[in-house]
């Protein structure tokens, strides 16, 4: 038997975006797609088996790494890949990428608490927010510059512009929030806009004991489809989090990041991208360049809906 395996060498969001080229070497080669994750407790990858790498998915095994263009073909020579990347051949990962996330199906109870949250502010216009910290660190509060680190978390101040430029535009707006860590590290969002999580609780917070604040108190599986049922969401630069929950899952998502030059306190800018079924590379290449990135100047322009969009889960 011939196999491709995923391990969990990366965070959730980055290893589903890998599915694709996983999907791909199994369409073209013949290898079975396994995995081994924790959150398949609370996901189902239709069409990949459950099976972890083992002593023998190590023996005549290749290892794709970084931009595995070049060393694709390899794989036909090779009874086991080891797949560590998500970036590959644009021409070929393209067509997969969204009918690889329509193989993501999150547990029904999961879906039932979405739902049911949502209903509450089902006659309210709605924006989600994703707030990345942890791995992300927060390199200052007097500006933020998204090429100052290779993971840069987006400072408190920036969420806030965003948040009060849209509610001015939409009094009656409802913001739901996923977070690192808990919403109650966020105190001014709480006091200065209506907002809400998922009340879904983690249960693998142990698995980060060594990485304070890296998890979120919710439960990511719910978070990230959660997130995909928003039509508007202010997102954080580089996290893949925030692109997999727009560009890959439900209908298409318009994310706010901050633009690709230094920004102040005393000059919050944003802009919008829309990149549904378009890969990390381009979400990356957006955030950091400023490609497909339209600047915002009147939120009134957002394409802010009533209620969330849960039909496609």
């Amino acid at each position: 038997m011939r196999r491709v395996f995923i391990t969990e060498y990366v965070g959730l969001s980055t290893r589903l975006e890998a599915l694709a080229m996983a999907f791909m070497i199994s369409d073209y080669y013949g290898h079975e797609v396994c995995i081994d994750w924790n959150e398949l407790d609370a996901l189902n990858i239709v069409g990949a088996r459950v099976r972890s790498r083992g002593l023998l998915g190590r023996l005549n095994s290749l290892k794709l790494l970084g931009d595995a263009s070049d060393n694709l073909h390899r794989a036909a020579a090779h009874r086991n890949v080891n797949v560590r990347t998500h970036h590959g051949p644009r021409h070929l990962l393209e067509k997969y990428y969204l009918p690889t996330a329509q193989r993501v199906k999150l547990r029904p109870d999961l879906i039932e608490v979405i739902r049911d949250t949502f209903a509450r502010y089902h006659d309210r216009p709605l924006v989600g927010v994703h707030i990345r910290r942890g791995d992300f660190p927060l390199m200052s509060q007097d500006e933020f510059d998204v090429n100052a680190f290779v993971w840069p978390a987006v400072p408190d101040w920036w969420y806030e512009h965003v948040m009060e430029q849209i509610q001015q535009a939409v009094p009656d707006v409802a913001f739901f929030v996923s977070c690192s860590g808990s919403l109650d590290a966020f105190p001014n969002l709480k006091k200065n806009f209506d907002v809400f999580d998922m009340p879904a609780e983690s249960p693998y917070e142990y698995r980060h004991h060594r990485k304070a604040g890296h998890h979120s108190h919710r439960h990511p599986a719910a978070d990230l489809f959660a997130l995909g049922c928003c039509n508007t969401l202010i997102g954080s630069s580089c996290s893949t989090f925030s692109h997999y929950a727009a560009n890959m899952l439900g209908e298409p998502t318009t994310v706010l990041v901050p633009p690709a030059h230094k920004i102040f306190p005393s000059r919050p800018e944003y802009g919008r991208l829309d990149l549904h079924g378009r890969g990390a590379a381009d979400w990356y290449a957006a955030c950091r360049t400023g490609q497909d990135l339209v600047p915002v100047t009147d939120a009134g322009t957002l394409p802010i809906t009533r209620g969330a969009n849960v039909a496609w889960m």
